[in-house]
């Protein structure tokens, strides 16, 4: 009689031919038969209930859920986890997407699981609802724009795991790594990813800074812990790349030099752990970072741990994407060697450190930053931007740390790594001066060059004033920015590679600690071998 009562119903919300049945309610109706043929069945008095006072289901609603999730009868644990189950199978396309939807499913789940009725299994369901539900887009995009879904997630993140008990915090590790799972899944879509680009970025933002905190909070993590790293280290990537794409009026998303660092020293205590952490996930994450104008507040030695590891990870992984087959190998040579390069991560260190170098010298005051600066923007070439260095020295508190040669080395290594690249060549010149030239702190002072001052003056003059020192300058990670108000000809730029290469004969006997006048190669030995004149020769049109 039951099962008969039950065909009747579901025959009777069939309302025009080949009505299609949402899936969870054809698999209500499935699991409502087994319960009918046991009448000591749990739920058997609750949906013979139902059947007996409804002539046909309603379609546009999932039967008995209000009454199962919030349920007050002496079963309540087992009617919620059998609702819960069946919310979960049931979602299935998009017609069953549209009913969750109208009938508010997600805010009223979201809402339990913060209540004190919920437990363990309650909750895992309840993740496990969210984290299938995002993979149908425009549950997705509901769940981000109308339930504050970042926001949903901050407040479970927030929970202090001294707080917990070990199973506790095991169990909420679990939850956690869903959580990244499903916002890497979100931040995925195109158009969701453009909706918090320009509307919502500081709901992931502090979804972001919270998860950090619980994930970073010592350099000592749990097998449990470590498997959220690499997860965590793409959902920092992917906000990074977000708000380099916002507007400059917008608040953007940004690392302090401290959280970078911490990057690098957790993922660095992870090389022992079973799971495995990717160190090219951790290096790409903080060169998406703006570079930081900060660097020379580093101690010298947390400084040159950090280059280290930064530099052998993108040789390992330069290494890595040349172990191709044959055929990759030679299409690459042959087609895309140049752009190979400037995608490394060995350009990437390079931009990002010179880059950190130029806004550290022009921006960083003990203080707050120089309200002068804003005056860079007409510099036309490296000597002014110099002397304007120079000139505000004297005006400040300098912070030193000893690390102005540290960070010329590597950037002098960096450079001649893959070749001479002629994009950020006067940005790599313009960094290597302010860090060697620069009165205030320099390894070499104007006494040092004061037979071939002017001379070195001379050159700089004929090089650009870096990209970097103009105030709309952003960082780019994929590509290096490039100001339009300075373009040159194809002799200008023959003109300024040749004085970039002469300041780097200067700077390379600098850091081999050569005075000038005692150096095997000098500027003079360049210029009188006449290949500059030669070259410049070459773009010269026949008269």
């Amino acid at each position: 009689m039951g099962l008969r009562l039950l065909l009747t119903t579901v025959q009777n919300s069939i309302e025009e031919p080949w009505q299609r049945i949402p899936s969870v309610i054809a698999l209500f109706a499935a699991e409502a038969s087994f319960v009918l043929l046991d009448s000591s069945h749990d739920h058997f008095a609750a949906i013979s209930t139902l059947l007996i006072h409804s002539s046909k289901l309603n379609l546009r609603v999932i039967p008995l859920f209000d009454n199962f999730v919030w349920s007050t009868s002496v079963n309540f644990k087992a009617e919620r986890l059998w609702m819960l189950r069946l919310v979960y199978v049931g979602l299935n396309s998009d017609d069953d997407a549209l009913l969750y939807i109208r009938n508010s499913i997600f805010e009223t789940l979201m809402s339990f699981y913060v209540s004190p009725l919920s437990d363990f299994e309650s909750k895992e369901l309840i993740i496990k609802v969210i984290q299938k539900s995002v993979k149908l887009h425009k549950i997705g995009c509901h769940l981000v724009k109308h339930c504050s879904l970042f926001s949903w997630f901050s407040s479970l993140i927030s929970i202090t795991r001294q707080r917990l008990n070990r199973e506790e915090e095991r169990f909420l590790l679990k939850q956690v790594l869903v959580v990244l799972k499903v916002a890497n899944d979100v931040i995925s879509c195109g158009s969701i990813s453009k909706w918090l680009q320009n509307s919502a970025l500081e709901q992931l933002a502090e979804l972001t800074a919270n998860l950090f905190t619980f994930i970073l909070h010592d350099a000592t993590l749990t097998d449990e812990a470590v498997a959220l790293i690499n997860p965590f280290l793409q959902m920092i990537a992917s906000l990074l790349k977000i708000s380099q794409k916002r507007k400059i009026y917008q608040p953007h998303f940004t690392l302090s030099i401290e959280g970078l660092y911490k990057i690098y020293q957790v993922v660095g205590q992870c090389n022992h752990a079973t799971i495995h952490v990717n160190p090219e996930f951790a290096l790409e994450a903080i060169l998406m970072n703006a570079p930081p104008d900060s660097i020379f507040l580093m101690n010298e030695e947390r400084l040159e741990n950090f280059l280290i590891w930064a530099i052998s990870t993108a040789l390992q992984a330069e290494s890595s994407q040349k172990l191709m087959s044959y055929e990759s190998r030679i299409y690459s040579m042959e087609n895309s060697g140049e752009e190979r390069y400037k995608n490394s991560l060995v350009s990437k260190v390079l931009r990002w450190l010179t880059a950190s170098v130029i806004i550290g010298k022009l921006y960083h005051k003990s203080n707050d930053m120089d309200p002068r600066f804003a005056e860079s923007q007409n510099f036309k070439s490296l000597d002014s931007l110099l002397e304007h260095v120079e000139n505000m020295s004297g005006q400040r508190n300098e912070i030193t740390t000893g690390c102005e040669e540290l960070l010329a080395s590597t950037i002098f290594y960096l450079q001649l790594l893959p070749g001479i690249n002629y994009e950020v060549l006067p940005s790599v010149v313009s960094a290597l001066c302010l860090l060697l030239f620069d009165a205030s702190n320099s390894a070499v002072g104007k006494t040092d060059l004061l037979e071939d001052y002017s001379s070195f003056i001379s050159h700089c003059s004929r090089v650009r004033c870096p990209p970097e020192a103009n105030p709309t300058w952003r960082w780019s990670f994929h590509q290096p920015w490039k100001d339009h108000s300075q373009e040159l000809s194809e002799l200008e730029k023959m003109d300024e590679y040749h004085a970039c290469q002469i300041l780097l004969v200067i700077i390379s006997n600098v850091l081999g600690g050569k005075k000038l006048e005692s150096a095997n190669l000098s500027p003079v030995d360049i210029e009188k071998s006449g290949v500059f004149k030669w070259e410049r020769s070459l773009l010269k049109p026949e008269s």
